[in-house]
């Protein structure tokens, strides 16, 4: 809902991999995860990736790759609100760099500009 929040339009899929954090294993239990739960009750397709698929969701793999070794590897929190505090900071300067894959361009360069030639969004 958070997310929902920020980015200004409804989520209606989200593709998890076969994770217990996010889904039941089917062979043990017919019943949904809290993750499940959550998702039906907001009306969000759940899609999940091939197992042992790591290419199906390579770029989220790469992101905590990255966040451990810049973040969590070189940082020291002393409390919670530390660690988010650290986060916002590492998230908003991580989405100012410009990447090779996006034509050198930052991802809220990116996001700006689907947004501001969006058909659909509800703002223009």
């Amino acid at each position: 809902m958070e997310l929902e929040e920020k980015m200004g339009f409804p989520i209606r899929m989200i593709q998890v991999d076969n994770g217990y954090e996010f889904v039941n294993d089917e062979d043990r239990t017919a019943k949904d995860s809290a993750f499940e739960k959550i998702a039906k009750a907001l009306h969000m397709e759940l899609r999940r990736s091939g197992p042992y698929s790591l290419w199906q969701h390579g770029n989220v793999e790469r992101s905590h790759r990255e966040d451990g070794k810049i973040l969590y590897g070189r940082k020291i929190f002393t409390s919670e609100q530390e660690l988010i505090r650290q986060a916002a900071n590492h998230e908003a300067g991580y989405n100012k760099t410009a990447k090779t894959g996006l034509t050198f361009k930052n991802s809220n360069q990116v996001v700006s500009g689907y947004f501001s030639t969006c058909n659909l969004c509800v703002d223009n």
